[in-house]
């Protein structure tokens, strides 16, 4: 999975892509987002994840809150900050990703709370 920050070239940006991946790695991707929803893992940071390979350096940390503030961008690095709620709702969407025989071709914004938009997109287009 391919960990990205677009800041233009879109009417959509600035956001941050992932893409690339297949059934199985939307499969880890969901249970981390489940684990910061049930709080078992309040901070992740996503860039050092299994699988994950963060293009130019983009760093993004996931964060348990008490608030649903999106992503942010925190000098070199990106912050999402969701409560269990909206991490669960992040999962939830994530969830028809990993159904096998899914064929790949859709994406999902994950989320638009914050600056910076959450995309998920196996192929990489929206």
């Amino acid at each position: 999975m391919k960990l990205e920050f677009l800041e233009s070239g879109s009417p959509d940006c600035p956001l941050i892509r992932l893409y690339g991946f297949d059934n199985p790695a939307a499969v880890r991707l969901m249970a981390l987002f489940r684990a910061l929803a049930d709080g078992s893992q309040p901070h992740l940071r996503l860039h050092e994840q299994l699988g994950v390979e963060a293009s130019r350096g983009c760093q993004l940390d996931l964060r348990l809150g008490s608030r649903d503030l999106g992503v942010e961008q925190t000098s070199a690095t990106f912050e999402c900050v969701l409560t269990a709620e909206g991490w669960a709702e992040v999962a939830d969407l994530t969830e028809p990703f990993c159904e096998v025989g899914d064929t790949g071709e859709h994406y999902q914004w994950l989320n638009e709370d914050g600056k910076v938009s959450l995309l998920l997109s196996p192929t990489g287009r929206w």
